[in-house]
């Protein structure tokens, strides 16, 4: 049950609880919550209309008490529950007085273990003491106490007696300790059963305060330097007699202030399309600014170090500007036809060279991953700045003036500087067009949006562009075809402003609003748009540069840009790019990224739904998909899935109509359209069609430092556990793409679910309970990243034979230590000192051939695991195919597989059936003959990879074609014998049975005696099964007759073994063994 509540700060907190605590009062509380018991208790706090388990979203420790408060008359009302707190709890969980919200008792989860991390030596020795470890036993042991805690929070302890006398020093000790780890989950309570570790980490937390926001009654912190008044204005303050000599009216038409106007400095800005950190900076710059409102999208957002640097005041217009840039006729020349050229003439920017914009501080926290020397802008300020240039990755450089051109106006009040003082003038009228795009009708019902978003201040200059986000206005919820819902970003494009007087023309910038400001829409218009940021979730999807897809992402933006900044005569036709790559690689993500860097719109449409009956009623969905595309210019028309555009139901041939309309349209398209077509391989589309794509990008699966970047990204949201390590995971998951990861993460996110369900509620939880579950923080632990990529690893596995790493150990594998030597030195030498072979010198081919069953499969598995190599097994007889041709690309299918797992072992079993001698093998089409040709390419073709190796295991190594023994190919030959001497037999009937049960009293030495002499690893994995068969047999008879029980272990004794070896035969006779040494003797003396 929830309830609404409301916040309630206390000028005096009681100073027996600690100031991230709350209180409630214990009438109301019983009056809401029939439930509550206890002096404290659990409350879920939340801004939000629903209760839910997201950030927003805090759990707290709530006191109830029977006192009356002196303002509890005015919250009376017994619907609302109110919450009394510090002024540090609103400040550090980002909460404002008087706020509605949602409260819901819940039942706290124990602890198996929290760290906490002392900032400093005397914290540490504090907490290390016998008496905070006293008070926490005595606290934990409390009927009716909660103490919760929080990964990565302040150690939140009420003050006791137990803890000191000097109760400022123990909240400064307290202030000074933070949760760094906590299991199973990121929230819980302590217990009795707690597990405490106290560690000194002064290092790892310098700089880190979860309460430096805090006022000083919970640190002892000196507080911050006035963030309101710079340096420059404390000095200037001295050079005139009177008090505030900046406040002197006459020094306004002085030349000092032209000084000022000429000073200007460098600062490094970096564009974020993260909302949710955009939203943060600027509710720090509303608490600095007192409550003032933020307009993102004209703030430049710097942090209080980087403020005093500049010598700037928070809040404070300046004029900002990247210098001249030199462009086409830009979004405005995207409206042109074709047919009108503007030539090889670049046009320069003049006017609106620079923009106004607001400096707005902020205070950084812990949790922020930000830099002191670069401030924070949005996209849509960034477009206004360079007129539409590409969205920077990294940091650019902006020039900041101070600005104070604006008119007095009369009683106006100054402040302690003319900069402080200055601030645009408010506009009279505002026309603006909508900006067309495919994600909202732009004839659509704005006058609701518009008048709430002018309903605080905003900064407008001709030509800019305004982005008004449409969170919660019903009017603009957009269900895709993705099944996922979203909330466009509407854009309007400045077209004309005008002020109240002449002299405001000079400025160029203006502030309108509802109160002074009347604003008309003209229409619509085509123009570049800055990138949406209305949407949450992973930064990864967000990203101008995605992690692992940094290279394609680059690669198009090098085709695609010169399409958009450039209207030259050799541009004239439209830019088409064909992308190919696997299901779930991430083309759509990195399109989408595209189109994000170059502010172009994207309209995706699947093919399958332009697939009509006819060919007639497919070009006809074709013409609509091409002539929205041209409405919405400039944009990119994403054609998914285009190999089933016009396909034949009863063959896999595209319609020659279909392909030539395609092509057509493509042709014709306008010139502002980018075109890309995504498919699978380039087989899949019809020749016919592949002409009409003038680039062709291939996506190859990630590498293995690709595919850690993407699940650090992926991953940055989710509590991990410290025994997580990426690296390992991103080795484990080579041929994993984009698709695979967001699988692997949800498998393990479902696999701690359960597995934290089957720990607190063994006997099954309702909905509530699984829901307050997740509010507590499922944290995911490296067992659960096991257990999914073992599932997943199957499921891919049986799907398309992908590579994975094998779980065979070198004490699996007896004997045979020559064999390992030679091995180990041809595969892992290179793995390890790759400086040693920057000759060129390397051996990538090995060739094992001895008898059957003496290991030869089970050796290169074990190097693949000890190597840490993926293993990618074939069987000759597997690439062989009826079809023509078929076979030969099996091979390089197989060959493409291992350098995308690689480092990657490729074992082909069986190899005398793929690589028979040519001019023998018989077959009408000289099918092996080609096959044998294929091999050896892509061998000779593997020293341009230094970690692909290629294992090859035959039993006839005389029928193999010869120019596969040469140097370069399987140019060293391995011989896999049989084990002759007992001791080496030993070894192998141990590693065998390392997983048996055996009795004590068994001597495998006296079984070894009683083995013949030729036996291979095979032949004595056969005696330890057939005695386990005997084991069985005899274990069921005793279960009969009632001697023995189902549940006592099933060993083996020296009965079965003797069992076993009456039936022995060897595998492998004298003469064959003979044989195989007479062709040992051949190879070797080559």
């Amino acid at each position: 049950m929830a309830a609404p509540v409301k916040f309630v700060c206390l000028d005096q907190f009681p100073p027996d609880m600690h100031p991230l605590q709350a209180v409630v009062r214990k009438l109301q509380l019983t009056e809401i919550f029939s439930n509550s018991t206890g002096t404290s208790c659990a409350l879920l706090l939340s801004c939000q209309e629903t209760q839910t388990s997201t950030k927003s979203a805090v759990l707290v420790c709530a006191h109830i008490t029977a006192e009356e408060f002196p303002d509890c008359t005015v919250h009376s009302n017994t619907s609302t529950l109110a919450v009394y707190v510090s002024k540090a709890f609103l400040s550090h969980y980002n909460f404002q007085e008087e706020t509605p919200g949602i409260a819901r008792i819940l039942q706290p989860l124990p602890l198996d273990k929290i760290v906490i991390g002392a900032r400093t030596k005397q914290s540490f020795r504090w907490a290390s003491s016998e008496e905070f470890s006293s008070f926490l036993l005595v606290l934990a042991s409390c009927p009716g106490q909660t103490v919760l805690v929080r990964r990565g929070d302040t150690l939140i302890l009420p003050h006791h007696p137990l803890l000191g006398d000097n109760a400022t020093l123990v909240r400064q000790y307290l202030s000074d300790l933070v949760v760094l780890d906590c299991t199973p989950l990121t929230h819980g309570m302590i217990t009795v059963n707690t597990t405490v570790v106290v560690s000194d980490c002064r290092d790892l937390l310098h700089g880190h305060g979860a309460l430096d926001s805090a006022d000083s009654s919970v640190t002892l912190r000196p507080s911050s330097v006035s963030l309101f008044v710079s340096d420059f204005a404390h000095y200037a303050n001295n050079l005139g007699p009177a008090s505030s000599f900046l406040s002197n009216r006459l020094l306004f038409s002085s030349g000092f202030t032209e000084v000022l106007q000429a000073l200007e400095c460098r600062l490094d800005v970096q564009v974020t399309c993260d909302n949710a950190k955009l939203c943060k900076l600027a509710n720090f710059g509303r608490k600095i600014g007192k409550n003032a409102e933020v307009d993102m999208d004209s703030s430049i957002f710097v942090s209080k170090t980087l403020l005093l640097k500049l010598g700037l005041f928070n809040g404070e217009w300046v004029m900002a500007a990247l210098g001249k840039v030199k462009r086409c006729s830009g979004p405005e020349g995207a409206q042109s036809p074709p047919d009108n050229e503007c030539g090889a003439k670049a046009m320069t920017k003049t006017k609106g060279d620079s923009h106004l914009a607001k400096i707005v501080a902020f205070i950084k926290s812990s949790d922020m991953d930000v830099s002191d020397n670069a401030g924070f802008i949005s996209p849509v300020l960034w477009f206004n700045l360079s007129n539409g240039e590409g969205t920077p990755v990294g940091s650019k450089s902006l020039k900041i003036k101070r600005w104070n051109k604006a008119p007095l106006q009369p009683g106006h009040k100054l402040s302690a500087s003319i900069c402080c003082s200055a601030a645009p003038p408010y506009a009279k009228e505002l026309h603006i067009d909508a900006v067309m795009s495919p994600d909202y009708d732009s004839h659509g019902p704005f006058d609701n949006i518009l008048f709430k978003h002018f309903s605080t201040p905003r900064l407008v200059q001709q030509g800019s562009i305004l982005g008004i986000p449409t969170q919660g206005h019903l009017d603009f919820l957009e269900n895709s075809s993705d099944e996922i819902t979203r909330w466009p970003v509407l854009y309007f494009k400045v077209k004309q402003v005008s002020g109240f007087s002449e002299d405001e023309a000079e400025v160029g910038s203006y502030l309108a609003d509802t109160d002074h400001t009347s604003l008309y829409m003209r229409g619509s218009t085509n123009s570049l748009a800055p990138c949406s940021i209305s949407e949450a979730g992973s930064s990864f999807w967000m990203s101008l540069l995605p992690p692992g897809l940094s290279d394609i992402v680059e690669k198009l933006v090098s085709i695609i840009q010169p399409h958009v900044t450039e209207r030259c005569v050799n541009l004239r036709r439209a830019c088409s790019v064909l992308l190919m790559g696997a299901d779930g690689c991430g083309k759509v993500t990195a399109i989408k990224a595209v189109c994000r860097r170059l502010h172009l719109h994207l309209l995706k449409v699947n093919c399958v739904t332009l697939c009509g009956d006819t060919a007639a009623a497919c070009e006809s969905k074709m013409k609509a998909a091409f002539h929205r595309a041209e409405l919405h210019h400039p944009c990119v028309l994403l054609l998914r899935n285009l190999q089933l555009l016009g396909q034949r139901r009863d063959s896999t041939e595209t319609d020659s109509r279909v392909a030539s309309a395609l092509c057509q349209l493509i042709a014709d398209a306008h010139s502002s359209v980018i075109l890309v077509g995504c498919v699978r391989a380039q087989r899949d589309l019809s020749s016919d069609v592949m002409p009409a794509f003038v680039h062709q990008v291939v996506m190859e699966s990630p590498t293995e430092e690709q595919r850690k970047a993407m699940l650090a990204s992926l991953s940055q949201d989710l509590p991990l556990g410290k025994d997580v390590n990426l690296a390992k995971i991103a080795k484990q998951t080579a041929g994993f793409i984009l698709g695979d990861f967001c699988a692997l993460l949800t498998g393990a996110g479902k696999a701690a679910h359960q597995r934290l369900l089957k720990s607190y509620y063994p006997h099954g939880a309702s909905a509530q309970e699984e829901e307050d579950l997740c509010v507590f923080g499922v944290t995911i632990m490296g067992v659960d990243f096991t257990t999914a990529l073992e599932a997943l690893q199957e499921a891919r596995s049986q799907a398309i034979g992908a590579p994975k790493i094998p779980s065979v150990k070198w004490q699996d594998v007896g004997g045979l230590q020559q064999v390992k030597k030679e091995i180990l030195d041809t595969i892992q030498l290179p793995l390890e000192h790759p400086e040693l072979l920057s000759l060129g010198l390397r051996r990538s081919g090995l060739l094992l051939y001895g008898p059957p069953g003496t290991g030869k499969t089970l050796l290169a598995k074990a190097v693949a695991t000890e190597c840490s190599l993926t293993f990618l097994s074939v069987k000759g007889p597997e690439l062989i195919n009826m079809y023509v041709g078929q076979s030969e690309e099996n091979i390089r299918e197989v060959f493409c597989k291992a350098r995308t797992a690689s480092p990657c072992i490729i074992f082909f079993d069986e190899l005398d059936s793929l690589a028979p001698n040519r001019g023998r093998s018989g077959d009408s089409g000289g099918v092996m003959d080609r096959v044998v040709s294929q091999l050896l390419a892509e061998l000779d073709g593997l020293h341009s990879s230094s970690d692909v190796f290629v294992i090859g295991a035959t039993n006839r190594p005389d029928l193999l074609d010869q120019s596969l023994l040469r140097p370069g190919r399987f140019d060293k030959l391995v011989y896999v014998g049989i084990n002759e001497d007992k001791e080496s037999q030993l070894q192998v009937l141990k590693a065998i049975l390392r997983k048996f049960k055996v009795d004590p009293s068994v001597s495998l030495s006296e079984i070894v005696e009683r083995c013949p002499l030729q036996l291979t690893g095979a032949d004595l994995y056969a005696l330890c099964s057939d005695a386990m068969m005997s084991a069985v047999k005899r274990r069921i008879l005793h279960i009969t007759e009632g001697l023995e029980s189902e549940d006592a272990t099933l060993t083996l004794c020296a009965n079965d073994f003797n069992r076993a070896l009456d039936i022995l035969q060897p595998s492998v006779s004298e003469e064959e063994l003979h044989k195989y040494k007479l062709i040992e003797q051949k190879l070797t003396a080559k």
